[in-house]
């Protein structure tokens, strides 16, 4: 057979059963719609409906965090790879905004109140911020020594408040781009945090049973001595060691000072994982490891103020019964006065993720809050939470899940039906239909007798599935009424596997009770009605319990892999033993017999699958196919001997058993997969994992040839290499607190590549172009239409994409300077993308300043620059000007025919930003100073 016929690539077609990953989040969109992270894919789902509306899928790396701008219609993800991609939700063409700055995943991100900036920590201890309008990287700030959990923009987003697994709340200041200020009063790892009471509140939530209270006393940037905090007993500030880090690290700090007002207990048990507060910041609502998210208000200061002098009155009438003294400052340490636990919201399972509707209905004195929560067993709920502000009382209520859009449990068994149009998973107590050409969820069967399914199949007809489980028993549903028509104790053990005869007249069921149990259909009447039943035929004992079984297609022999390490195959008319395959030092743990009935694969958890052949039981080849236990084999139909392999290392690799070669590798899923299945024609296939979601992978037309898959693999390799290597920047000190924002990856040395091949090419052109002056150009100066050898630099330049554009100049050689600062400053006096320019300038001059001080050949280039920039820079604004005050006189005259004021809701919003305002021109003008100085 040539090479060209043998194998066909299979593609990723699409994905169903995952509601919500495990570590998955999800953000309330508007008051019936939700978005879910689902691995890789952001599922919108309306909640009313219960179906999707919507999805993005912009990558094959699961998603890691989500976040939505409340101002803007921005939304951005991170992924588990540290990349993060912003999307405009008014605009679902366009591409999103890609930003590279982590080495590890994306825990948290954060946008400014204005929507023009966002932060992202990640589990690399890393707090990176983004510039959206610019779409690059400000600057990055260490140190963290553990995961970032979340962050908030605070006072005007001139400062950022961080927390962290290492226990510490940070204060950072963006303009000095450094830490001024460290709370060391947790001694338990932060993984979230809430502030009130315009921002003068802060509750941080630990591994601890308690929440800890802070109170911030902001101030206007005098110097202030550091106050000792006298309310923590001795023990718990820690030895005075700590106490002087702890001065020594807010010396620089002119800002805030911190008390501990003291600590809420909380019922909910295990970590809380998230504090989300609602939009009126009148109530918070904490979520621990556990079916109970505590419910806690925050009382305004005019509340305080009530509560506080109700708790003096009846600490008097106390005190005047056990005459004692009582005083306000003991009363005022209460710290339930500014935060108390006023109920809780119950669910059915663990919560992971909870997101509250910005809307609140009030009536009378009733607030009801809409809340979306993500559970861990696959499920998003809908929950009504109905608050009665003079009591305080709590109620819940669930008005709506996505129950049937997947599995609560892992799913264990795949099964396609014979007509290829149905596909039956199952898991737990229920076996869900799907159809096989839209991935839609068309039946859940489910019954109270039938529980820890392990095993799926149709009986030939596709009218029954045959269900086994953990409990030995066999369940018979039928899909035209949806309910189970039989069950029957088959085994003291677990079914492990159920397959029909290849003359479809019965089945067989391997079972941990080691014994194969043959059974045959028979048609039974009840009433009016005919149905198919199950009798027990004759039994096969075994040496060992049974793992899995196998016939082969012609009817001849029954294979069994079992616990003892070894397949058993038996002649299926007596049921006599044939042979022993031996060679596993590991229990078997799946078999699967070739079309031709000449080849048996069998996969193990000693991570090898090996091709036997059935004729002496001889092991053909042994191969190492996985990092951990393999869990599935499936041979493709055909005459290719292919077949596939899964394991527990979340990979499905094909191989083919007569070349004894890796065909190809799917690696979509996250986690181990559990089975596989496959149309009749081998066309589809589909898998399911531990993440819950069952994938289709789809044949296609393009052909796999070994040699480049193996060479792609290589690449690959390399690159993750070349971007894992030690991630420095020349002159820049490791210790240092900020540093530049875009970290090292694929694109960025791609993009370096590029602008290195450029300046080659434009030089080979120049040396050719004075030796042959009817030269013609290279085509790649064709490809980008630039003007002239200088346009082009600055084309390649302008292609790389923006987040990455600063880390790709830093990966340029010295040598390869100059000739960019040339090309610049050309372009620059023809006003050809002039503002970028400017930058790429100011950058490079910036970064290799110390080596163009210290050359002279620089002098002649940086004459040149000075001569011709600020020429391009001055006609620019002189255009630019001139455009202006045609527009203002458009405008003026406008106004005065129509007699409204344009742009009037604009100029009120920019009356309140005014500072913000001189503070930008200050800026641009200093750059333009900067740009002229050049």
């Amino acid at each position: 057979m040539g090479i060209t016929k043998d194998y066909l690539k299979y593609e990723h077609a699409g994905s169903c059963g995952c509601v919500g990953s495990t570590n998955g989040q999800l953000v309330a969109v508007d008051g019936q719609t939700v978005a879910v992270s689902a691995n890789e894919y952001l599922n919108f789902y309306n909640m009313r409906t219960t179906e999707k509306v919507n999805e993005i899928i912009e990558s094959t790396k699961p998603i890691t965090c989500v976040r939505q701008c409340e101002n803007k219609p921005l939304l951005a993800i991170g992924y588990a790879d540290g990349s993060v991609k912003l999307f405009n939700q008014e605009m679902e063409d366009s591409e999103p905004i890609m930003f590279s700055g982590h080495k590890k995943s994306v825990n948290c991100i954060e946008f400014s109140s204005d929507g023009l900036l966002f932060a992202t920590g990640g589990k690399d201890g890393v707090i990176v911020l983004w510039d959206i309008l610019a779409e690059r990287g400000m600057f990055r700030l260490h140190g963290h020594k553990e995961s970032v959990t979340q962050m908030k923009f605070v006072r005007g987003d001139r400062f950022i408040i961080s927390t962290s697994k290492d226990s510490l709340i940070k204060f950072w200041s963006i303009a000095s781009q450094s830490c001024f200020y460290t709370v060391m009063d947790s001694r338990n790892e932060i993984y979230s945090m809430s502030l009130h009471r315009d921002e003068s509140i802060l509750v941080a939530a630990t591994a601890e049973l308690e929440l800890l209270v802070f109170e911030l006393h902001w101030r206007n940037g005098e110097i202030f001595e550091q106050e000792v905090k006298t309310e923590e007993p001795s023990a718990k500030r820690g030895t005075e060691d700590e106490k002087d880090v702890e001065s020594l690290a807010n010396m620089a700090n002119r800002y805030i000072s911190t008390t501990l007002r003291g600590r809420v207990i909380r019922q909910s048990k295990g970590r809380a994982l998230q504090l989300v507060a609602t939009h009126d910041d009148r109530f918070l609502v904490c979520v621990g490891a556990d079916k109970v998210a505590d419910v806690y208000r925050v009382f305004s200061e005019a509340e305080s103020a009530k509560r506080l002098t109700k708790k003096l009155k009846s600490a008097k009438r106390k005190a005047t019964s056990d005459s004692s003294t009582v005083s306000e400052g003991d009363v005022a340490k209460d710290v339930t006065i500014l935060v108390t636990r006023i109920g809780e919201m119950a669910l059915p399972h663990k919560i992971k993720w909870i997101d509250v509707v910005k809307s609140v209905k009030t009536d009378g004195s009733n607030l009801i809050y809409k809340w979306y929560a993500l559970l861990t067993d696959n499920t998003v709920h809908w929950v009504k939470m109905n608050i009665e502000t003079t009591s305080n009382a709590v109620e819940c209520d669930s008005v709506g899940n996505l129950d049937k859009l997947g599995h609560r449990e892992d799913v264990r068994a795949l099964c396609v039906s014979s007509s290829s149009s149905l596909l039956a998973s199952g898991g737990g107590s229920e076996v869900i239909v799907w159809s096989t050409h839209s991935l839609r969820s068309s039946l859940t069967l489910t019954d109270n007798d039938v529980k820890d399914i392990v095993a799926v199949n149709f009986v030939p007809g596709d009218n029954y599935i045959l269900t086994g489980g953990k409990n030995g028993e066999i369940g018979v549903f039928e899909l035209s009424s949806a309910e189970l028509v039989e069950t029957r104790k088959a085994h003291t053990g677990a079914i492990w596997t159920i397959q029909n005869t290849p003359d479809n007249e019965g089945f067989i069921t391997a079972s941990a009770d080691q014994t194969v149990k043959f059974w045959s259909f028979v048609l039974i009447t009840e009433g009016s009605r005919k149905r198919i039943s199950i009798r027990e035929q004759k039994v096969l004992e075994l040496p060992d319990e049974a793992l899995a079984a196998s016939f082969s297609p012609d009817g001849k022999f029954l294979v069994v892999a079992l616990l003892n390490n070894t397949c058993s195959v038996y002649f299926v008319d007596t049921l006599k033993f044939f042979v022993s395959l031996y060679g596993h030092s590991l229990p078997v743990t799946c078999v699967d017999i070739a079309p031709t009935s000449k080849l048996c694969v069998t996969g193990s958890v000693d991570k090898s699958v090996k091709v036997w052949g059935l004729d002496f039981g001889d092991c053909h080849k042994s191969f190492h196919a996985h990092d951990d236990a393999v869990t599935s084999v499936l041979f493709c139909p055909g005459e290719e001997q292919l077949f596939w392999s899964a394991g527990k290392d979340g990979k499905i690799k094909q191989w083919d058993a007569v070349k004894f070669i890796l065909v190809q590798s799917l690696d979509r899923h996250t986690s181990d997969i559990r089975c596989l299945a496959q149309f009749s024609n081998g066309s589809v296939m589909f898998s399911a994992s531990h993440d819950k979601s069952i994938r289709c992978w789809e044949k296609t037309d393009e052909m796999v040839i070994v040699e480049e898959r193996e060479e792609m693999e290589r690449e690959e390799e390399y690159e993750k290499k070349l971007i894992d290597e030690e991630d420095v920047v020349a002159g820049e000190n490791a210790d240092n607190e900020a540093g530049v924002a875009s970290s090292r990856t694929s694109s960025s040395v791609v993009s370096a590549e590029n602008i290195i091949q450029a300046v080659d090419i434009v030089r080979n052109e120049k040396v050719q172009r004075e030796e042959d002056p009817n030269h013609k150009p290279h085509p790649l100066i064709g490809a980008y239409s630039s003007k002239s050898l200088d346009h082009f630099i600055v084309d390649v330049i302008a292609k790389c994409r923006a987040s990455d554009l600063d880390r790709a100049l830093l990966l340029l050689p010295l040598n390869y300077i100059a000739d960019i600062l040339l090309a610049i400053a050309s372009c620059t006096q023809q006003k050809y993308k002039a503002e970028f320019c400017t930058h790429v300038a100011l950058y490079l001059t910036r970064v290799h300043l110390s080596h163009i001080i210290a050359s002279s050949e620089y002098v002649t280039i940086f004459e040149q620059m000075k001569a011709k920039m600020p020429e391009g820079i001055e006609k620019l604004r002189d255009v630019t000007g001139t455009n202006l005050a045609a527009l203002r006189l458009l405008a003026a005259e406008m106004e005065d025919r129509e007699q409204v004021k344009m742009f009037a809701q604009i100029e009120l919003g920019d009356e309140k930003s005014t500072k913000k305002k001189k503070g930008r021109k200050a800026v641009l003008k200093t750059l333009g100073n900067a740009n002229l100085h050049l």
